[in-house]
């Protein structure tokens, strides 16, 4: 996407052959992937076009931006998140902490007076399991050798799971092409491109869907799952 030149690309494949990105023992490595850094954090991440927004998960925050109608329709709160400004893509992200803590949702959910604490829609260290699961990889291959039908897609402009690393572990299950690469289309344009294999196994890029593809490109989505289903 145009982020990193491809010299920096050359450098960081020529010196980082066998190391460990989070902590490269190789001095040229390490300062190539400290440049890599540098630039991958001047865009948004979820979405590369969109403004670079604070992500609205729950994190500490000094309270001075909060709009007092929010406070008084949910009380006190422990984690109320960093607020984006309103033209972020994120603000949703915000409004949907202080939705979800409103008494008025909750009773409408069910939740009994104090039986639950406050919602947050991220959690940082603090949930009971562990990540001991590095690849879903032989699940995925396991369930589609047994017959089920498997839509796997990817917005083009996400750099938190790339699309074409989404690509790369598809094609790692090794299956043939029954249909080859070809855009898909909406309205008569192109809404993005697919391509299937055996297996009952699709895979589809949207266009302009970032890493929440649905949220980015709801018309795009709707229309894809309707026809995979």
């Amino acid at each position: 996407m145009g982020i990193i030149s491809y010299q920096l690309y050359e450098t960081i494949m020529e010196h980082c052959q066998g190391e460990e990105y989070s902590n490269p023992k190789n001095a040229l490595c390490a300062q190539a992937l400290d440049r890599s850094n540098q630039l991958w954090n001047e865009i948004s991440h979820p979405h590369i076009l969109y403004k670079k927004c604070v992500y609205a998960s729950s994190r500490p925050n000094d309270g001075s931006t909060e709009r007092k109608i929010l406070k008084e329709e949910v009380g006190v709160l422990k984690h109320p998140p960093p607020r984006p400004p309103m033209g972020c893509q994120t603000y949703g992200n915000y409004l949907s902490y202080y939705w979800a803590n409103n008494n008025i949702t909750r009773k409408a959910l069910g939740i009994k007076k104090g039986s639950k604490d406050e919602w947050m829609r991220c959690h940082k260290r603090d949930l009971p399991y562990s990540l001991d699961i590095k690849s879903t990889i032989k699940y995925h291959r396991n369930m589609t050798l047994k017959g089920y039908r498997a839509l796997v897609y990817s917005g083009d402009h996400d750099a938190i799971i790339p699309f074409l690393g989404t690509q790369s572990w598809v094609r790692s299950l090794n299956f043939p092409i029954v249909d080859e690469w070809r855009a898909w289309h909406l309205d008569g344009q192109s809404a993005g491109f697919t391509i299937a294999y055996t297996n009952n196994l699709t895979f589809a890029t949207v266009k302009n869907g970032g890493h929440t593809a649905p949220e980015f490109e709801p018309e795009r989505c709707l229309a894809m799952f309707a026809r995979w289903v």
